[in-house]
């Protein structure tokens, strides 16, 4: 059974890929996924939300470090898992279900996958190693290519790198991709595509937009004022004024935002302490659109791995500017921008499943 409490943006779109590739990896298999609503999969659906109740947990854990929502969740996937006699739960979301100061004692086999196992790159970060070496617990998989050998070593179990796939259709032309069109007047494109907050470096950009009117830029996400700074709402306010930024502060499809995504000329990445992985890759690597992206972490060892893209101090807005520029002139013609897309793909997806539909054990 797939078991995933997020439901928001890509989540969904993780589920119902993961749950048809393993389907179609393991058709003899029998797949269940809880879920809020039913998915065009051709599995069986079992209808599940969170409780209201674990809102106030979860604020209760994060002020006062008692791990109430971590036990509820688990608590509340065990009844899950006798009411439907499961043999093994993909957690695809396992970081919501791990803390530190509590180690679930289940009686059921699960595999997770694991986004953002940060205290591998962050050494000082509290380790919840005890949960990942559980017997319950027959396998891992990241997004985080780089970590994997080590994760793999620290836990004890086998450790798979799960593709960080995207779906690409394109809309067609619509009218914001006309008006985009129109007012960068054949100047090259520089993407800043998802949630406008500080840790994707709003800032960062938006200073280098002021400064270079030989380019334009697109921003294209949601917009939460919380989770900004005030001088980066201060910038993000006079930013949408200018003549040389086309800003769409609002949540897109995923075929409308491709259709935008497919008219930059670069895409701007260079996140704040951002060490994990990003479906910003596979979408430039789709349309073969460079990266600019911070130095250090998985996506700039992607990057220098497969050429897509350059590296940067994002805390520096010269470095900044003159990485897009070496961007705009990066080769688009090599392998490495097919062998990254081939590699997380939705083929590569059903084969990175594929042991999770048998009965035996897991193995490496």
């Amino acid at each position: 059974m797939f078991y995933d409490t997020a439901y928001l943006g890509h989540h969904s779109v993780w589920m119902e890929e993961s749950v048809r590739a393993l389907v179609d990896a393991r058709p003899n298999a029998e797949v269940l996924y809880a879920f809020p609503h039913a998915l065009p999969v051709n599995a069986t659906h079992v209808s599940y939300k969170e409780p209201s109740s674990h809102k106030y947990l979860r604020r209760i854990q994060r002020h006062t470090g008692l791990p109430a929502y971590t036990f509820a969740k688990w608590r509340c996937l065990s009844r899950l898992v006798r009411q439907h006699a499961v043999d093994r739960v993909i957690l695809m979301y396992l970081d919501d279900l791990l803390n530190p100061a509590f180690v679930p004692t289940v009686p059921f086999q699960w595999v997770g996958v694991y986004f953002h196992p940060r205290f591998i790159r962050r050494p000082s970060e509290s380790s919840p190693i005890k949960t990942l070496r559980s017997p319950s617990c027959e396998a891992l998989y990241v997004l985080d290519g780089g970590v994997r050998a080590e994760l793999a070593r620290q836990t004890g179990k086998p450790v798979f790198k799960i593709p960080d796939f995207c779906p690409t259709n394109c809309s067609g032309p619509t009218k914001k991709t006309e008006l985009l069109a129109n007012q960068a007047s054949g100047r090259p494109i520089v993407g800043i595509i998802g949630p406008v907050t500080s840790h994707k470096n709003i800032g960062g950009i938006l200073s280098v937009a002021q400064q270079r009117n030989d380019l334009h830029f697109l921003i294209a996400g949601p917009y939460f004022p919380q989770a900004i700074t005030s001088h980066e709402r201060s910038l993000l306010a006079n930013a949408v004024k200018l003549t040389n930024v086309t800003a769409f502060l609002e949540h897109f499809p995923h075929d409308e935002l491709n259709e935008l995504t497919a008219m930059c000329s670069a895409h701007f990445a260079a996140y704040h302490d951002f060490l994990h992985s990003s479906n910003k890759l596979i979408r430039a690597a789709a349309w073969r659109i460079p990266l600019v992206v911070s130095d250090g972490g998985y996506m700039a060892e992607c990057v220098k791995t497969h050429h897509v893209g350059v590296v940067c101090n994002p805390s520096d807005a010269y470095a900044i500017s003159a990485a897009i520029d070496d961007a705009l002139v990066l080769d688009r013609d090599h392998r490495g921008w097919d062998a990254y897309a081939e590699a997380n793909s939705l083929d590569a997806l059903r084969t990175a499943l594929r042991p999770c539909g048998i009965r035996g054990a897991i193995h490496a």
